[in-house]
């Protein structure tokens, strides 16, 4: 049965990453551990053969597409709306901590819902494989978006998503999670789910 295999990859290091301020929606460029960032992903990537990028429309995803694409030697293939990070509405620019201190419930306003985040993530994703069937591609986005797709699509929930961590998926029939943060899911602990079915 053919496959199709995805890289999913955290943007590098923005200014917002660096001083703890939630990002969301707001688009905050690469600072210069973050491009230093995705020039390791492209060089750690670029022990298998890549097809080609896509990428979240923010330009920390986007600009670390382009560095991880230029070192593969493989064009992007554009950017999904699908991928953009959860947007944290009215938390936004906002230390973890400040956030939780003016909305204790964490009920911020704006705040997208994480079922939301999923879904969106994962009908980004069947776009991708229906665009480029049988090809091995690099999906770049983030942290939240990221982890909200593995924690549907695995048997555990996903750790932390560290910005330039790679994870990789297999999609036949079934999305299957091969690796978070680069460690391999142990095939008993992996959860392979239909397509065209809700997660369990």
């Amino acid at each position: 049965m053919s496959t199709t295999r995805l890289a999913l990859v955290r943007h590098g290091r923005t200014d917002w990453n660096r001083r703890g301020l939630l990002q969301g929606s707001t688009d905050i460029p690469l600072d210069e551990i973050g491009r230093r960032q995705a020039r390791e992903v492209a060089r750690m990537l670029g022990t298998s053969p890549w097809d080609t990028v896509v990428t979240s429309p923010l330009s920390r995803a986007y600009d670390t597409g382009r560095i991880v694409a230029a070192h593969l030697g493989v064009g992007v293939a554009g950017t999904i709306p699908g991928l953009a990070e959860r947007a944290y509405g009215d938390a936004e620019g906002l230390t973890r901590d400040d956030a939780g201190a003016r909305w204790p419930d964490g009920r911020f306003p704006g705040l997208e819902p994480l079922a939301a985040v999923a879904a969106r993530g994962l009908r980004a994703l069947d776009e991708i494989v229906a665009t480029h069937p049988h090809c091995r591609i690099v999906v770049v986005a983030h942290g939240a978006l990221i982890r909200a797709v593995l924690g549907e699509l695995s048997s555990s929930p996903a750790p932390r998503i560290v910005n330039g961590a790679v994870s990789e998926l297999d999609r036949t029939d079934r999305w299957t999670v091969r690796s978070v943060n680069r460690v391999a899911v142990p095939e008993l602990d992996a959860r392979s789910v239909q397509v065209g079915s809700a997660a369990p």
